[in-house]
């Protein structure tokens, strides 16, 4: 399931919450790790930047690489008194892009980065959110403040739109539910905004929707571990991220998006929402 993981580092404490869950990963299913640190591309600035200053900008490239370097040849002797190959690849360009392109050029199973810092208008870090929104393969995104580094309980967030999408995440949580021995709890959320239902009639609307997510799951092959749960809330990523912290879920697998076709470097505001929301490790799959 995941043979290649790829580790993006940039030296924060965010990148290394995320390696934790990369061990984690790689000492379940015998991954190989390719540790990468991208040094932003400054080129253009630096053309502009008098001669003295120029070899000071090309020293202090210099002397970050060097650093990298360092750093990540620790980490590789960490692992592999370990027992777990780790290999680091350290190059130059915008994030994003270079995360992308090496990923495809190794043809890895997993992408894993820290969320990163919030900038503008955005939720989430800027290379995270462009890895989120263009990659086609899993990413593992990781934040701050998990006091346990474990898998016991997989969150799932479902709609009933489509059973195959349905499917996608389920199968990939199944995958690590019969590592980690965890149980996973998939999760409807019916959101109503700011309309006030009678009880009875919510009472319905969640008894309705339960009976179609259990239909759904029934059709996924290889059903175990999994308890089904609705909530009727105000908004969708609200209601996971309480479900998330009550349950001190340990991991959430979900879709980028569901329902109607969008474009390739689509993610849904729930998906942003709920990744910088909880404090849990979160999986995005895209359809």
């Amino acid at each position: 399931m995941i043979d290649k993981i790829l580790w993006a580092s940039d030296g924060s404490n965010y990148s290394t919450e995320a390696l934790k869950y990369v061990e984690l990963l790689a000492k379940k299913f015998k991954t190989e790790i390719l540790g990468l640190h991208i040094i932003q591309d400054y080129h253009a600035v630096a053309e502009k930047l008098s001669s003295e200053k120029k070899n000071k900008f090309i020293k202090w490239i210099e002397d970050t690489r060097s650093k990298e370097r360092e750093r990540l040849e620790d980490i590789a002797k960490d692992f592999k008194e370990k027992g777990i190959s780790f290999r680091m690849e350290i190059t130059t360009g915008i994030p994003y892009k270079e995360i992308l392109r090496v990923a495809d050029r190794e043809n890895v199973d997993l992408i894993a980065l820290g969320r990163g810092r919030s900038f503008e208008k955005f939720i989430l870090g800027g290379t995270a959110l462009k890895v989120l929104r263009e990659s086609s393969l899993p990413v593992l995104t990781v934040g701050e403040g998990r006091k346990s580094l474990d898998i016991k309980s997989i969150l799932v967030p479902t709609d009933l739109l489509s059973t195959s999408r349905l499917s996608e995440a389920f199968r990939y949580a199944a995958e690590l539910s019969n590592e980690f021995g965890a149980t996973i709890y998939s999760l409807n959320v019916v959101e109503i905004g700011d309309y006030n239902f009678p009880i009875d009639v919510i009472k319905q609307i969640r008894e309705f929707s339960f009976r179609e997510l259990e239909e759904n799951l029934s059709k996924i092959r290889g059903r175990k571990n999994i308890e089904t749960f609705v909530e009727v809330a105000n908004n969708i990523w609200g209601s996971i991220v309480k479900f998330a912290n009550e349950k001190d879920i340990d991991l959430i697998v979900m879709m980028t998006y569901s329902g109607k076709r969008f474009s390739k470097d689509f993610i849904s505001s729930v998906a942003e929402r709920v990744i910088q929301g909880t404090s849990c490790p979160i999986i995005t799959i895209k359809p």
